[in-house]
This record gives structure tokens, C-alpha cells and sequence, in this order.
């Protein structure tokens, strides 16, 4: 039936696709392309029945047409038929001088029309890729042309989908045959691996809802806060700028130097802190570390955009400050892991959830007794998380 199969397709090709010449049999007259594509489709017609003396023949009547304009086989389609061909040494020859500059040149060219020639090279040679190995550990070659032979085959037939292992074979390539004459296309062809180190950053922003406990929470709206953090992360500790900014409207009126701040006025209410903490869960999935440190707390009106009227001058007395302590218990929920390589970072980065459950001891009270208290929140933002590179 596979015989049968491939007739037919061979059927449907255009005339004169069983000719076996090594020349053209088209006119004179014709363009350049259309020699090439005439001829592609000869070597295909060969190639499906199976013919290597034929298909040679018109590979040289390629390599003829080819000049520094036209491209007649791409360098995988040449390179494939030589395994399939089993011609090792003159694959070898050609890919230990096929160098970046070769590839640019290369690709400079006029490519052939489209058509199916590198399809059924590569369908074909994939199919049987086993008694290739088999045909390349009993050829007569050194160790390295052998090791080198396998290698290319798994490049050209795209089997390296594991960058990371792909990279250690080259390397390694690279480390038993120091001196080989293959070490400018291995190096082209290896992948860039980024190696992380102990310290990466980060950054998050998202929405925080408050609590208050204490006097506050009869003087203040329950706060909903934008909050941003940056971190810096060295061996499992984490160095912590967080800032969250919101407005809370006022739920009675405020007293100060027998002054009134009215209930429902607006208000500015920034949050700033620097927070140290240490990873006590790092897994594939999930990174939790709590964390402790300080932080500056900035009550106050409103200022007014240039077009609305000033605020009465007494508005001054209701400026309220207060430095406290901070301490938050952060869990970051690793999603994305797999596009580290699209942002140029190593393995084990990742974009993610990240749940901040928090506290701040506020000390707004030692200003005004009204404002007594703390605040509880909880935070959700969107997180990224880059290793640093060893390279």
C-alpha cells in the first residue's frame, strides 16, 4: 500500500518527472527559477522512488544552476540527502566549512518556489531515523565524525526539544574534541542557557483592602489602597521597598487645635515601607516568606488640582505622620514558568499571584487620639520574578 501511496503522488507531478538526464530538459529560454524548480522536482521524483543515482544526478544539475543570486538547494535539504545517501564524507566537508558567514550568504539568495521537497526529506529520514544511527555507528568514521553525525541529524530532524540537555550535549561535544573541526557550527547551533544565580528582583502591584483596629476605624473609611512592592532576593533572604497610596474618606469630623477636618472630607493616606524576610517554602509552585521591618505613614487632605479651589489654611493642622513597625506574610503562587526564555532570564523565574496578608502598627495617635490604632490588609498583586544571570 506505501508503494502504492507514493505512485500516486508521483502520478500528480508534472510531466516529465520520470526523466533521468543530468541535464534540463527545458528550453533555453527559461528563467533561471524555473530550471531550479524543473529540476527540484526531478530530484523529488527520484528521491520518492528510491533512486540515489538519480537523485545525485540532479543535485549536480542544482549545484550548476546555483550562483550568487539563485539558491537551488537549501544547505538541511542538501545536508539530508547526503544521510540518506549515506555520503558522510562530503556531509562532513561541507558542514565543517559552513560558518555564520556561509549561513548569511545563504540566506542572501533567491530561495526556490515553494513545494514539498523539504517536506518528504524530512518525513522520510524521520521515519527511519533508527537505521540511521544504526548506518552512522557502522560507518568508517573516527568517534568524533560519529558523535558529531548523530548530533546533526537530531539538529536537522529538530529532535533537540530539551534546550537545556541539547546545550549540555554540545558542550560536552565541545569538551572531549577541543579541536574539532566542527566547533564553529556547534557553537552557532548551541542555545544560549542562562544559568541563575543566589539573587534575582523582583516587582509586584495590585489592590489592597485595610482593616482598622482602634479608635481609627471610627474615624476612617475602610481603606482600598494601589500597593507596589520592589524586592531584591539573595540565598533565600528578601530585601523589601513596598508603597501602597489610596484615600479614605472621613466617618466623622476630625478635631485638631480646635480646628474641624469634616466627616466625608476625601484624604491622602500613604503607606511606605522597607521589610527584611526569609523564605521558609521555595517549591516548583508556591514561594512563602514572612517578613518584618518599619515604615512612614502619611495622613493628610488632599491636594487640590489647579483648577478647584485651595484649601481653607487651617487644613495644615490636619498633616499626620507616623513611623511604626511593619510586618506581612507573603505567599507568591509561581505561574508562567515556562516563558523565562521570552524575557531573557534564567530557569526558575516566573510570573505569578502574590497574597500579601499584612500589619502595620500605625502612630497616628501620638498626634491626634482619634486616630488611634493599626491597620490589618490584604493585598493581591501581580508579581514578577527575574534570577539574576551568571553570563
Amino acid at each position: 500500500m506505501k508503494k502504492i501511496f507514493i505512485l500516486l503522488i508521483i502520478n500528480v507531478l508534472n510531466n516529465g518527472l520520470f526523466a533521468q538526464t543530468d541535464s534540463l530538459p527545458t528550453p533555453k529560454t527559461t528563467s533561471k527559477p524555473e530550471q531550479i524548480s524543473s529540476s527540484r522536482r526531478e530530484l523529488l521524483a527520484s528521491f520518492l522512488m528510491d533512486d540515489p543515482a538519480g537523485a545525485g544526478l540532479w543535485m549536480d544539475s542544482l549545484s550548476r544552476l546555483e550562483d550568487e543570486t539563485f539558491a537551488g538547494l537549501i544547505w538541511d535539504e542538501r545536508w539530508l540527502l547526503h544521510y540518506w545517501t549515506e555520503s558522510y564524507g562530503t556531509l562532513l566537508e561541507e558542514v565543517s566549512r559552513f560558518d555564520e558567514t556561509q549561513r548569511a550568504i545563504q540566506s542572501w539568495k533567491t530561495q526556490p518556489q515553494q513545494d514539498s521537497l523539504f517536506e518528504w526529506l524530512d518525513f522520510a529520514l524521520n521515519e527511519k531515523r533508527f537505521e540511521l544511527y544504526s548506518s552512522i555507528r557502522n560507518a568508517f568514521l573516527s568517534e568524533e565524525e560519529k558523535a558529531f553525525t548523530t548530533l546533526l541529524l537530531e539538529y536537522l530532524l529538530r529532535l533537540n526539544t530539551n534546550e537545556e540537555e541539547w546545550a549540555e550535549r554540545l558542550q560536552s561535544f565541545e569538551s572531549h574534541y577541543p579541536s574539532s573541526r566542527f566547533l564553529a557550527f556547534v557553537r552557532s547551533v548551541k542555545p544560549l542557557i542562562l544559568k541563575p544565580t543566589n539573587m534575582a528582583f523582583g516587582i509586584s502591584a495590585g489592590l489592597l483592602a485595610g482593616n482598622w483596629n482602634g479608635k481609627i476605624e471610627r474615624t476612617l473609611n475602610t481603606p482600598f489602597m494601589f500597593h507596589i512592592d520592589g524586592l531584591y532576593w539573595a540565598k533565600r533572604w528578601n530585601f523589601l521597598f513596598d508603597f501602597s497610596v489610596g484615600g479614605p474618606k472621613l466617618t466623622r469630623d476630625l478635631l485638631e487645635n480646635e480646628e474641624i477636618w469634616p466627616e466625608n472630607d476625601p484624604t491622602s493616606f500613604l503607606l511606605m515601607g522597607l521589610n527584611v524576610g526569609y523564605d521558609i517554602v521555595n517549591a516548583p509552585k508556591i514561594r512563602i516568606y514572612p517578613s518584618v521591618g518599619g515604615g512612614l505613614g502619611l495622613l493628610h487632605p488632599p491636594t487640590p488640582d489647579e483648577d478647584e479651589d485651595p484649601l481653607p489654611e487651617y487644613y495644615d493642622n490636619f498633616r499626620f505622620r507616623s513611623f511604626h513597625l511593619n510586618a506581612a506574610l507573603t505567599a507568591d503562587i509561581k505561574l508562567f514558568q515556562k516563558d523565562y526564555r521570552e524575557w531573557n532570564a534564567p530557569k526558575g523565574s516566573y510570573h505569578g499571584i502574590r497574597l500579601k496578608f499584612g500589619w502595620n502598627g500605625l502612630r497616628f495617635s501620638q498626634q491626634n487620639p482619634s486616630l488611634q490604632g493599626e491597620m490589618f490588609y490584604f493585598a493581591v498583586n501581580y508579581n514578577v520574578f527575574a534570577y539574576l544571570s551568571t553570563q
